[in-house]
């Protein structure tokens, strides 16, 4: 019946008018898998998964019933809970019945293991840190500013009321000869 299946397939794709390529090409399955597929040599691809997994999606886009295929070959390596009694054995029972209550595990617990913290809280950490630092000597060099400005400004003569110059009503006029020059109010 393999070979009759992997004719079907060739049969399928022939009158599609598709070659290897293109079906490779729209399947996304490498050409040398579907020369596998269409010789019938299942063998070929290391795990009946695979090859079962390939023919359901290889006749899906040609249009080609393969429950009959698929029920006709053999399943997987580790088809089912009882091909994974090597994990059982070295991990311990991880397989439980789903209908049994759910066994509280816990994890073994080491001294020596370490987990492996992200950086980002310790860099956040140390930005704050150097923020608030930056803002308290931004606040000490403005308060010692604002404290050197007074300081500044009492050292400068402030010119008395008496002192001011007033503005007159009206300009004083300008004499002027070849010998002395006067102001004339």
């Amino acid at each position: 019946m393999t070979t009759s299946f992997g004719q079907l397939l060739t049969g399928a794709r022939e009158k599609r008018g598709l070659s290897i390529a293109d079906a490779a090409h729209e399947t996304r399955i490498p050409a040398q898998r579907l020369r596998y597929l269409e010789s019938g040599n299942f063998a070929a691809f290391g795990s009946m998964t695979y090859a079962r997994s390939f023919i359901r999606q290889y006749s899906d886009f040609l249009e080609v019933d393969a429950t009959a295929m698929l029920e006709e070959l053999p399943e997987g390596a580790l088809g089912g809970e009882r091909d994974y009694r090597y994990l059982t054995h070295s991990q311990g029972a991880w397989l439980r019945d789903r209908d049994a209550a759910p066994e509280r595990v816990l994890a073994p617990s080491s001294r020596r293991t370490r987990s492996i913290k992200s950086p980002l809280p310790a860099a956040i950490a140390v930005f704050v840190l150097i923020l608030a630092g930056t803002a308290i000597w931004g606040m000490h060099v403005m308060e010692s500013q604002q404290q050197i400005v007074p300081e500044a400004l009492k050292a400068l003569p402030v010119a008395e009321d008496e002192e001011m110059p007033v503005t007159a009503a009206q300009p004083a006029k300008l004499i002027m000869s070849s010998r002395k020059t006067t102001l004339v109010d």
